[in-house]
């Protein structure tokens, strides 16, 4: 829910200097350098953004002479630990209730995300000088993309590490079918994916976007087989996943962006053991993500980005944090992810998530299209 208002309102109410959806049809030239760009205080601004910033979000832009900036960051700090606070104390008066717990995790994990977005975006936005260098990299969806790598888990409860990754992605219009899968090296363990995706609001195959924000349908399914362990799982799930360009806050906060995701999803453990039988179990899963990322601009190709990310399911390697007391169980795991393009079509990727266990890896990615070349020109 919070993806829609979020998003719904980006493309309703662009802010002064975004593109209209009419200028969006060819790429716009790369705005000269604003008064802020060569303010003489950024490097206070910076300092102010980092250490006051921690707690009045926001000072940084303030210092910057970024008044509107500063004042919408500092409202998004103020939404964020209200819903935290709201969350927060729900879980605590209610003994982590199974009636109240979806609701008030859902309000924690936005609440933190805003605080973590509003504390980021004054750092980023007094430390860019690019940001008006990110409209040169804006870009259709692509028809195909594909992703071949490695992935290492480390659990001292799971006896498999190493994993061969594998994900092939094509855009039809305003859907994007997206089939991956982790196969281990070592025995007969896999987990495979299944996502459809629809756009909601934002650019599909052919459209150059205004901006990154977009909004998506997805409907997933998961099966995980562990035949030495003799026991399956499967899962289908429900959610709205969200972007949310941060120039529409501030033009500061451009080439800056915030992931949201929202969901649902119901799975089925399968036992086989031998010599008997036992039925099978259903769990309720309470899907959400959360990530603050950048545009990776200068020598990285269009498609380029690093992410900070917070996930909250738990029914892949990395799991959940281990945590004790009342919040133990509803924790899920952070990472950080990037993209890097040598060229409009190959480059690599990288992975790194802490939950209850380790995860990360590394994959190369081909683009079989190429930049459109009213865009190349652009660049």
């Amino acid at each position: 829910m919070a993806a829609v208002l979020i998003v719904g309102r980006a493309a309703a109410a662009p802010p002064d200097g975004a593109s209209s959806p009419a200028a969006s049809a060819t790429a716009a030239p790369v705005p000269s350098a604003t008064a802020a760009d060569a303010s003489p205080n950024r490097p206070l601004a910076v300092a102010t953004a980092v250490v006051p910033g921690l707690v009045v979000h926001g000072a940084g832009h303030y210092v910057l002479d970024e008044k509107r900036t500063a004042r919408n960051l500092l409202i998004m700090e103020g939404v964020g630990f209200g819903l935290m606070a709201v969350g927060g104390l729900t879980v605590f008066f209610t003994g982590a209730s199974r009636y109240f717990i979806a609701p008030s995790v859902t309000a924690v994990m936005t609440g933190g995300g805003l605080l973590a977005t509003s504390y980021l975006g004054d750092i980023y936005g007094t430390a860019s000088r690019d940001g008006g260098a990110v409209t040169a990299r804006l870009r259709p969806p692509v028809a195909w993309e594909t992703e071949l790598g490695y992935r290492r888990v480390h659990d001292p409860q799971f006896a498999y590490r190493d994993f061969l990754y594998e994900r092939v992605s094509n855009q039809i219009g305003a859907f994007r079918f997206s089939p991956s899968g982790w196969f281990s090296t070592r025995g007969d363990t896999a987990r495979y994916r299944l996502e459809g995706q629809y756009r909601v609001l934002g650019p599909t195959a052919g459209q150059t976007p205004s901006d990154a924000s977009f909004l998506d349908l997805t409907l997933g399914f998961v099966h995980q087989r562990h035949r030495p362990e003799r026991f399956t799982k499967g899962s289908a799930e429900l959610s709205l996943d969200g972007r949310y360009d941060l120039g529409r806050i501030g033009r500061t906060l451009r080439g800056s962006f915030v992931d949201l995701g929202a969901g649902y999803a119901l799975g089925r453990l399968d036992y086989d053991p031998i010599g008997t039988s036992v039925p099978g179990d259903f769990e309720h899963l309470l899907l959400g993500h959360f990530g603050f990322g950048i545009i990776l601009r200068g020598k990285a190709a269009p498609g380029s980005e690093v992410q900070l990310y917070y996930e909250h399911r738990h029914d892949d390697y990395a799991a959940g944090l281990q945590s004790y007391g009342i919040a133990s169980g509803n924790l899920g795991h952070f990472g950080v992810s990037g993209r890097w393009f040598v060229s409009d079509r190959f480059g690599f990727s990288g992975d790194a998530q802490i939950g209850s266990a380790y995860v990360g890896g590394v994959s190369l990615l081909f683009r079989p299209q190429g930049v459109p070349a009213r865009q190349e020109q652009a660049r």
